[in-house]
């Protein structure tokens, strides 16, 4: 818990001090370096940004990339030393007593993850990517939009469609499960012996780093995400999978919207409204 709020402490305390330095480091210039670097948007914890409706969008893209990176990266290292710490005591009866399992995979089973055959033919992950994908592509083809008027050259549409493609996607991967179904879900079970009250708790805090408009979303999927880590008893790839997936989709078409607020070429494209700014 204490790293979760001071980066590099969790290293510390494991007897690693300049690996916490590093981390530190890293974690909160890029975090921050993302936020004291853009002028133009206006930013929240998860690392979503309000593109202008005029004006260089550049630097705002940038400083969102840079956010995400740096608070998944905190996340997963949270993840990581509490992880290392609980195998060292493996059998304690602090570790025996807990309910849910400890996820014992490294960074390299979280990447292939999503990429697994038996985490996407899970029944309990597929039907969610589809029925999901689906939703999120009526929904853009149907939403009216408001036209920008931005200068977002070729780099800036590239950077915005890398974050919201692949880092963001990988940033849930990496950062989101592990933190708050293979942490904070664990760790509440262990401590209250009460399943409800930990999906709940990991719920609550995973809708709370996300904007308003999208907390209520937030929580019902913690809820299934946590009952997917429940149900597999601890095992977070299929949860990983499914995450990782729906966001890509959801990048894509934000990506799509992104391009054609702007007047430019999109795939089956929403019609264009008489607004003129819209949040991204």
């Amino acid at each position: 818990w204490g790293n979760l709020l001071v980066p590099g402490l969790g290293a510390t305390l494991r007897g690693h001090p300049a690996m916490g330095i590093q981390e530190a480091v890293l974690e909160l210039g890029t975090y921050y370096g993302g936020t004291l670097g853009v002028r133009e948007g206006a930013f929240t914890i998860d690392g979503n940004v309000n593109i202008p409706s005029k004006g260089n969008v550049y630097k705002p893209i940038l400083g969102e990339a840079l956010q995400e990176f740096g608070l998944k990266y905190h996340f997963y290292n949270t993840f990581y030393h509490y992880q290392q710490s609980s195998l060292a005591i493996e059998n304690a009866d602090r570790e025996k007593n807990n309910e849910q399992k400890l996820y014992k995979g490294d960074w390299k089973d979280t990447f292939a993850a999503p990429f697994a055959w038996k985490n996407l033919e899970n029944p309990w992950v597929y039907p969610v990517i589809l029925g999901s994908s689906a939703i999120i592509a009526y929904n853009y083809h149907h939403q009216a939009i408001g036209r920008i008027h931005v200068k977002s050259d070729s780099l800036s549409d590239s950077t915005f469609g890398i974050a919201q493609m692949g880092l963001i996607p990988f940033g849930g991967l990496f950062g989101e499960e592990t933190l708050f179904r293979g942490f904070i879900q664990r760790e509440v079970q262990g401590q209250t012996h009460s399943l409800a009250l930990s999906i709940l708790s990991e719920s609550l805090l995973f809708a709370m780093i996300h904007p308003p408009q999208l907390r209520a979303s937030a929580f019902a999927s913690g809820i299934y995400y946590g009952f997917l880590t429940h149900h597999f008893d601890g095992n977070l790839e299929p949860g990983m999978a499914l995450h990782f997936w729906v966001n890509v989709v959801d990048g894509v078409f934000s990506y799509f919207l992104f391009r054609r607020a702007q007047g430019k070429s999109a795939p089956w494209p929403p019609p264009i409204s008489a607004q003129l700014e819209v949040p991204f």
